[in-house]
């Protein structure tokens, strides 16, 4: 045992060692090679402001240039995130921002990463924006999501029912302008998409800001509050071409033309005339220059776009007067995120080697057997059927049931509390259901039967191996036992190097947006209410259907086996399976777009299901093509569906529990 657990000891300390040397350079470069002090905390306002009376606890994290100083007051921007994001997500302009001198508040929203309340305490109107003549009814938290382009100073026949729709952000800025090192008159605001109106409510409270830059945010009638009181300072927009959510596109398919219509040219930029794209206007003296710079990108890379940052940056520096030696141009933020994925992927791969120490020891032994020497396989016809049939139900009902379950499915919503969650786990739910059905029927009545396919055929139980504490036929019971207790040893193992990442770096595992955060309380709480339904899915749709029903041989070069090619072909063919159904969404989604008509889900089904999880596609698609590279080598290697299936449904639940918004 010595000798054969010495390479796999040696792999999974390597893989720690990697993970944080990349998290470690990543900080570094974060810190702007040591010239900024990065810091985390809570903002705690003595009177609650939240619209169900629940104590009020901002998280934040704080990027103070080493120049600010109590003597050497600094300029400031307060940074605040959008829908289904963390404090995080503003990083590239957190960090570009504090390497040219000004220091960076930035936020978790209400019912975001680490903060309180919930989404609830936003509050919610009566009316959608859209047609302020039609009441909004249903589950409260579809109310919220109708009502959050309502903002609370707006004028109250509009605005009746929304409490703070800053969420958090005007606590954050009276912290902030009350630092020791921040300069009060030079501050300024960021805001990604529902950041942005975030932004709008913030600055309504303050006049004094001098800037505004909204990434892909939604402008309003002047009419809608009192513009002769309420004015915003200095304010760019950026916009996304390739924009998902209807509202910050004016409620038009298309982007292009916009600056043509009055509620850009003359409301928001204050023009009597048609506008250009990539101009100023007005002035920054007086608070009136505005602009509108066209990104060619989608609504959620505008976070991290060079062709964003390098405008957002000119605009603060002009806005706050601030003094910098550094071009508009330079940015560090996708060598920081690029350290950081290799560092979530290290983490991750670190897994492997630790299954393999696990099989090591008697109790786990049965864990590692060998794939079935003469799998039973579907005959060709049948399997490209079966396939075909999966990827078309998946696709056709994701737009459907994730937008069903995100709002309106009338879940108990003190239970499940993480709407993005809600809208996949209706979808999933449903997905497991009809394969559960389709394969009973055809393992007992069709041709399953017929064939005479067994449970070690679809990898439910395991084959005869010498030396194994459990009976040849293999206790399933014990064997589905040690295989749960394997799975949460093994992501636990990952979850400490998450935990010893962010206290020591104040990283956790992600690329852009969350993936794998530690967790408060309430979060841990919903982790275990949703990874029911997750584990259910994986272990029939990505086990017992895609590793058994539909299992491929292996792989054979020069007349032997490869489990290297047996490896890439199976995860291959995994990914096609399991996210073929989104690719051909994805196609139907973009290709509009590209063509110049606008979002092809709301051209064929309405603008009730684009946005959020059309727009999530571009997280969701290549995350889980990650994932299953996990499930296809732990399923080759412990010879039964269960260890990779719990494996996946944790790390599948953890995103969307760790990272998610919570009602």
């Amino acid at each position: 045992m010595k000798n054969s657990i010495i390479k796999p000891l040696i792999a999974f300390a390597a893989c720690v060692l990697i993970t944080f040397l990349f998290s470690g350079l990543c900080a570094y470069i974060r810190s702007g090679s040591g010239s900024i002090e990065v810091s985390t905390g809570y903002i705690t306002p003595d009177k609650s402001i939240a619209a169900n009376g629940d104590p009020v606890r901002i998280a934040y994290k704080l990027y103070k240039p080493r120049t600010a100083s109590s003597t050497e007051k600094a300029a400031a921007v307060l940074a605040m995130h959008g829908y289904q994001s963390d404090k995080d997500t503003n990083a590239a302009y957190c960090t570009e921002l504090a390497r040219r001198g000004i220091v960076v508040l930035s936020i978790d929203s209400y019912g975001h990463g680490d903060s309180k309340p919930g989404m609830r305490g936003r509050g919610w109107g009566n009316y959608n924006i859209k047609n302020l003549d039609k009441t909004i009814s249903g589950p409260k938290r579809f109310m919220i999501m109708m009502t959050f382009s309502i903002l609370d100073f707006f004028r109250p026949q509009i605005s009746e029912g929304v409490a703070d729709s800053s969420m958090g952000g005007r606590d954050a800025w009276q912290y902030l302008s009350s630092l020791p090192f921040v300069d009060s008159n030079r501050m300024g605001l960021t805001g990604h998409s529902m950041g942005t109106w975030s932004s709008w409510s913030v600055a309504s409270d303050f006049p004094n800001h001098r800037a505004i830059v909204l990434q892909c945010g939604e402008v309003f009638p002047l009419s809608y509050y009192d513009s002769e009181n309420i004015k915003f300072n200095n304010v760019l927009l950026l916009q996304a071409l390739i924009e998902e959510f209807e509202n910050m596109r004016d409620y038009n398919q298309l982007i292009l033309g916009l600056e043509k219509t009055p509620l850009r040219y003359r409301d928001f930029m204050g023009q009597n005339a048609p506008v250009e794209w990539n101009r100023t206007y007005g002035s920054f003296a007086d608070g009136s220059a505005r602009r509108m710079e066209l990104i060619k990108t989608n609504h959620r890379l505008v976070t991290y776009d060079s062709d964003a940052l390098a405008p957002a940056m000119n605009w603060f520096i002009t806005a706050l007067d601030v003094k910098t030696n550094l071009a508009d141009t330079d940015h560090v933020q996708w060598l920081k995120e690029g350290l950081n994925l290799l560092a979530m992927l290290a983490a991750m791969v670190s897994m492997l080697p630790l299954f393999l120490i696990l099989t090591k020891f008697r109790f786990f032994a049965s864990l590692a057997q060998p794939l079935k020497n003469k799998p039973k396989l579907l005959p060709a016809k049948d399997r490209r059927n079966t396939v075909l049939t999966a990827i078309l139900i998946s696709g056709i009902t994701f737009p459907f049931l994730t937008q069903l379950g995100h709002g309106l499915l009338p879940l108990p919503e003190n239970i499940f509390r993480m709407t993005i969650g809600n809208g996949f786990i209706t979808w999933l739910g449903f997905l497991m259901l009809v394969a559960l059905f389709t394969l009973l029927r055809w393992y007992k009545k069709g041709k399953g039967k017929k064939s005479g396919w067994t449970l070690s055929d679809l990898g439910l139980e395991g084959h005869a191996k010498k030396n194994i504490s459990i009976s040849p036929a293999y206790d399933t019971k014990k064997l589905i036992i040690r295989s749960v207790i394997a799975a949460f040893i093994l992501t636990g193992a990952m979850y400490i190097l998450t935990l010893i990442s962010t206290a020591i770096f104040k990283l956790d595992f992600r690329f852009i947006w969350p993936f794998f955060r530690t967790f408060n309380l309430a979060r841990f709480g919903q982790f275990f209410v949703y990874l029911p339904v997750y584990a259910a899915f994986f272990t029939i749709n990505a086990g017992v259907k895609l590793y058994g029903q539909l299992r491929l041989e292996e792989v054979n070069f020069r007349g032997k086996k490869s489990e290297t090619l047996t490896q890439l072909s199976w995860w291959g063919y995994s990914i096609f399976v399991m996210l073929g159904g989104l690719f051909i969404i994805a196609l139907i989604q973009y290709i509009p777009f590209f063509m110049g008509f606008g979002p092809g889900a709301d051209l064929l089904f309405s603008s009730l299901f684009g946005g959020p999880f059309m727009s999530i596609l571009i997280l969701l698609v290549p995350q889980f093509a990650v994932l299953f590279f996990f499930s296809t080598w732990l399923y080759r290697k412990s010879g039964t569906i269960y260890t990779g299936s719990f494996v996946l449904s944790i790390l599948a639940t953890w995103v969307v529990t760790g990272g998610s918004a919570v009602f």
